[in-house]
Parts: C-alpha cells; sequence; structure tokens
C-alpha cells in the first residue's frame, strides 16, 4: 500500500496500490509526498467524472502555478517508470486535461514547502467503452522540464460496469437543501463499503463530500446545484451506483434592496435579483425621507416593479419609484423598503422568483443629483400592409398626458393620394409609473402596400391640452418634429389563403346530419382574415347534396353565425335554423362534407380563399 505522509480528510480521500520504491529527490530542491486521493470510481459509457489527488510539497521550493517553478501530474505508463507518456487505453478519456500527456497542475496557485497540493482533473468515459477498469497511472513532474520530483507510481482507477457490491439507498434526510450547497445530507440504506475507500456520493452528476461512512448510514456535504430535482446516487468503490432517491434544490435566500439613486422626483432602486410583485403596490411599502430638510415620508405614487406573472418570469432588477416633491440636488435622501406583510407573515408584496419575501426593512441613503435633461426622441416606426395600427417606438420611456390623435399626422412620401389619418392614440401610459417606450397609432384606413411614410408630431408647446402631451419619466417634453421617422409597408400580398383544417365542433341532434339550429363546424385559414361576419359557404355532400350557408346575424334557414377567434384566422359557422336546400327542403347534409366555395371571407390584403387548392376542407369529426 502507499504510505500516506499527510491526512487531507478521511472521507474524502482512499488509497490505491503503489509499485515498488524509487529513489526521492529527483530534481534539486524538489520533492513531494503522496498524500490521498479521491474514490476509485464506477463509470457509465458517456459520463464523466472527477478525480482528485495530493501531494505535500516536501522540497524547499514553492510550486508557483504559470511560472517557471509550476508542478503538473503527467500522465505515466503501465511501468510506472515512462511518464509524460500517454497508454493508448486513455487517449479517450482525455476531458480538458492539460495536455495529451499531462492530466493538470496545482489547483492552488502556489503551493510553499510543507503545504498541499491538490491536482484535479475529469476523465470522460467514451460512449462506446468496453466494460472493464481502466487505470490512470501518474507522477509528479517539474512543468518545463518533465522531470520527474519523487516517483510514486500514482495511479486511481474507473470501472464500466464493475461488479462490486452495490450500495442501496432508502432515505435522504433532509431531503431539500438551498441552491449554495453545503447542507449535511444523512444517507440512510444498506450495503455502504467504506474501505479502501468510501463511497462516491452522486448529487445529479456532481460529487458530495462525504464525511462519515458506515454500513447503514452516510454523511455528505451536498454541493452547490440550481433551483430543481436532481437524483442522489451512492456508488461503492468499483461497482455499479445504487438506486437513486430525489433531493430539490430550492432558492431560499431572499432578494435584497441593494441600490439607490435619487434625481428630481425620481428615486431608482436595485435588487439583488430580479423582483415582481405578489399585490399591488400600497402607500406604505416605501418611505422616502429628505434628511436635508428634515422633510419625512414624502408620499410617492407607485413604483415600476411588475405584478408577478403565474410562472414569476417578468421580473426586474431595477425599478422606478415617483415621488409627489422634487428633492433639491445634494440633498441627501434616505430610502426605506417597509413593505405590508401578508398572510400569516409568510409573504411580502415584493418576491422573488421562487417566492422568497424582500427582506423589511431595508433603508439605503443617497445623495440627490441633478434630474436628467434629454429629451426623448421618436426613433422607428413600422406598420404592416392592410393594417390601421402604426407603432412608433421612442428612445426611452414615455408617458401621455393630454395626447390627442390630431397630434400625430402620416403622410404619404409616395403619392398624392389623401393620407390616412390618426383616429387614436393608444398604449400610452398615463402616468410616470406606467410609461412605455412604444404607442399605437389607430389609422382610419388599411395601409396600403409599399408606401414610404412619414409622422409629424405637433404635440408639444401651449397652454391647456396639447401642451406637453408626451414626456419621459424625468418630465423632459418630446419636441415637435417634421418627419421623425419615416416607415415602409411592405409589398402587396396577391396570395389567396387556403382552408388548412376544417372539423364538427357541435352536432345538436337529434339528426346526426349537418341540419339542425346548432349544429356547428371551424375553418381554419392559412394566414389572418377580414374577420368578415357575412358573406356565403358553400358545401355539399358525399352523395351530391348541395346547399349555401348565409353568415348573418339573423336566424332563419340556411342563416348561421360566422364567429372569428382572436388570432382571426379560425372561423366557427353555427346553424341559426335548420338547412334547406334551393326548393325550401331540408337536404340532409351527411357528415362529412366539403367546402366548396366561399364568398366575402378574404384575407387582410382582399384576396379571396382558393377553396380547390386547400389541404382540407373536408369538414368531419378530425
Amino acid at each position: 500500500m502507499r504510505k500516506i505522509v499527510t491526512a487531507v480528510s478521511a472521507a474524502a480521500l482512499s488509497l490505491s496500490m503503489l509499485a515498488s520504491a524509487v529513489p526521492a529527490l529527483a530534481v534539486s530542491g524538489y520533492d513531494s509526498a503522496y498524500a490521498g486521493e479521491s474514490a476509485f470510481v464506477n463509470i457509465s459509457p458517456g459520463q464523466t467524472l472527477n478525480f482528485q489527488v495530493f501531494f505535500a510539497n516536501t522540497g524547499t521550493t514553492t510550486w508557483s502555478r504559470g511560472t517557471g517553478t509550476q508542478v503538473d501530474l503527467a500522465a505515466c505508463l503501465e511501468d510506472k517508470v515512462t511518464c509524460n507518456a500517454q497508454d493508448a487505453t486513455e487517449a479517450a478519456w482525455n476531458s480538458g486535461w492539460l495536455s495529451a500527456t499531462r492530466y493538470a497542475s496545482t489547483v492552488q496557485t502556489t503551493t510553499a514547502p510543507g503545504a498541499l497540493g491538490t491536482f484535479s482533473y475529469n476523465i470522460a468515459a467514451p460512449a462506446n467503452v468496453t466494460a472493464g477498469t481502466y487505470r490512470f497511472n501518474g507522477d509528479l513532474v517539474l512543468s518545463s522540464t518533465g522531470e520527474r520530483i519523487h516517483p510514486e507510481g500514482y495511479y486511481q482507477d474507473a470501472t464500466v460496469g464493475g461488479g462490486g457490491t452495490g450500495a442501496t439507498i432508502t432515505s435522504l434526510v433532509p431531503n431539500t437543501g438551498s441552491t449554495s450547497g453545503g447542507n449535511n445530507v444523512v444517507i440512510n440504506g444498506s450495503g455502504f463499503v467504506c474501505t479502501p475507500a468510501f463511497p462516491t456520493v452522486s448529487f445529479g452528476g456532481t460529487n458530495a463530500a462525504v464525511t462519515s461512512c458506515g454500513a447503514t448510514v452516510l454523511n455528505a456535504t451536498a454541493p452547490a446545484h440550481a433551483v430543481g430535482a436532481v437524483t442522489v446516487t451512492v456508488t461503492n468503490s468499483g461497482s455499479t451506483a445504487s438506486n437513486g432517491l430525489t433531493y430539490t434544490y430550492q432558492d431560499t435566500t431572499k432578494p435584497v434592496f441593494t441600490g439607490l439613486a435619487v434625481a428630481g422626483n425620481l428615486v431608482t432602486v436595485t435588487f439583488s435579483e430580479a423582483v415582481c410583485r405578489a399585490v399591488a403596490w400600497s402607500a406604505t411599502d416605501w418611505n422616502i425621507n429628505n434628511i436635508s430638510s428634515g422633510t419625512t415620508d414624502i408620499p410617492d405614487s407607485g413604483d415600476t416593479i411588475p405584478i408577478c406573472t403565474a410562472a414569476r418570469d417578468n421580473g426586474v432588477t431595477s425599478a422606478t419609484i415617483v415621488m409627489s416633491a422634487t428633492v433639491t440636488p445634494g440633498a441627501f435622501v434616505e430610502v426605506t423598503l417597509n413593505e405590508t406583510v401578508l398572510g400569516a407573515g409568510t409573504n411580502t408584496s415584493i418576491t422573488d422568483s421562487s417566492n422568497n419575501p424582500a427582506a423589511a426593512p431595508q433603508a439605503r441613503q443617497a445623495t440627490a443629483t441633478s434630474p436628467e435633461t434629454t429629451p426623448p426622441t421618436i426613433n422607428s416606426a413600422s406598420g404592416a400592409v392592410g393594417a390601421t395600427t402604426v407603432t412608433v417606438n421612442f428612445s426611452e420611456a414615455v408617458y401621455c398626458t393630454a395626447v390627442v390623435p390630431g397630434d400625430f399626422v402620416l403622410t404619404d412620401n409616395d403619392t398624392t393620394t389623401t393620407d390616412p389619418t390618426v383616429t387614436a392614440v393608444t398604449g400610452c401610459g398615463a402616468s410616470q409609473v406606467t410609461a412605455d417606450s412604444s404607442i399605437g397609432l389607430t389609422t382610419s384606413s388599411a395601409l396600403p402596400a409599399a408606401r414610404s411614410y412619414s409622422i409629424n408630431y405637433t404635440g408639444t408647446g401651449g397652454t391647456g391640452a396639447g401642451a406637453n402631451e408626451i414626456q419621459d419619466i424625468a418630465g423632459n417634453d418630446l419636441a415637435n418634429c417634421t418627419a421623425c421617422t419615416t416607415f415602409t409597408t411592405g409589398a402587396a400580398d396577391f396570395t389567396p389563403p387556403t382552408m388548412i383544417d376544417a372539423r364538427m365542433s357541435n352536432n345538436a341532434g337529434p339528426s346526426t346530419d349537418f341540419v339542425e339550429t346548432g349544429d356547428a363546424f371551424t375553418v381554419t385559414f392559412s394566414e389572418k382574415m377580414n374577420g368578415a361576419t357575412t358573406g356565403t359557404v358553400s358545401i355539399q355532400d358525399q352523395d351530391g347534396t348541395t346547399a349555401t350557408i348565409q353568415c348573418s346575424a339573423v336566424a332563419g334557414a340556411n342563416q348561421a353565425s360566422c364567429v372569428w377567434d382572436t388570432a382571426v384566422t379560425t372561423m366557427t359557422v353555427t346553424l341559426a335554423g335548420t338547412l334547406a336546400n334551393a326548393a325550401g327542403t331540408t337536404p340532409g347534409m351527411q357528415i362529412p362534407f366539403n367546402i366548396t366555395a366561399t364568398t366575402g371571407i378574404t384575407d387582410v390584403a382582399g384576396n379571396p380563399a382558393n377553396v380547390l387548392g386547400s389541404s382540407d376542407r373536408l369538414v368531419d369529426y378530425e
């Protein structure tokens, strides 16, 4: 057996067999002593695992990584004499080694005489590896010359499909822990083999430090891991892995209010992680004090922390609080997060993605600076062919105070035809808290193809309505501008839509045919349609019976309601009376039946549906 000169951790180290004794102090000033190693491993094809070996610096020279005194763990052949050479069986196992013939240098930047150096490297079992034990031989060498400094015959083994005694685990106590790791986990079970090396305990592929070992109980320190469930296994040296039990990593760290900036009537706060609101803002959430003037609890009208979605994936790390008063530059301001506690004292309004409440109260102080004075500008705009909305994008978030549609004018740069007028402004936040970086302009007519438009703005200036109607959150006005930006609609659309799905959605009965009031089918088109609730749909069943359905709000024979989904791609046709043929008799429209023609139902560009060229126009139950 190898002689252990320095004990590192009885739980983390194991011994491996040595070659015959060899001379010491091979390089002047350098010497080492083996101090232990991590357990041999059982590995599966395609799996990556880690080896560690520890050597004490027993020479007089400090090992300094990245310099001429760097010491490496070199690969050796099976003769344990030929080093800086790679056994052919190891080549495919290389996983981030220093080179083909060097496993690793010291983990520590410097290893002084008397200190312990750690050499850590990964092995990756090839996907097509055959069962057996694979040995990785090595010795320490001076990096610059490759000379061995104290040959000792180190090796570690990796077994594929090992036949050793397998362990069984029955419980993990506890079975949850923090993402930062460090929790002691008691692993109960049977068949734990503690010699010649402690078993390997894996938490989702990351090895834990085993701190004590018994035949039925192990203690391990959970490693750090991302939020979520992982599988824990125990593997005895040279054996296959045990059964797996689930250990769940939880984010238990509370978000912290970390930063503060004050300018004008705006307070910018930052958090240690993204946060959202479990409930709406309350006037008691923040306390803002102007310490310089002695003013306490300046009212605020809200902050820009969003209400949480169900997935809590919409958090922000920075938010703005809007105060009722402007703070003079140079004033010393204190802001306290003083959340209202909800329920049984388990949550606060502001939480992170794991529902951890922000720790409150928290206070920060800052010296107020001058508000920014850069006015917002219109950066870009866009409008699609056939659309009646133009999106206008700004250089920063803005809000509207008294904006009116006439503040915006669209000018067609390509023709002298009448320009569409703006009939409404949508999506413009009503306050600094609800500011947004884009708004919508509703136009009086659909935008034609291949046209260039300029956007003009005339909302700033004067008093009352029309004065300072769009501002950034610091109160800077959007300046009037002519041809503030331009955009071009796309090419004309001449491609007719097709039907891509047709199916029965209701059969009211008592007949199994499509004939009674309430019978309905849906038809889905390949693109957005015009949303018309009038028009006709002609149908024909397999024995040649035909009928024409009239989309109408009036109940009666052959009348039907034609309703669109929100995407305006799927139309539901529901009979508002019985189906009748031209002679006024019930035709007995058998299911399935085909849609043979439509009128008045087009895409947004006015193209009628290509019924005969559609991939699915057969109305059935699938």
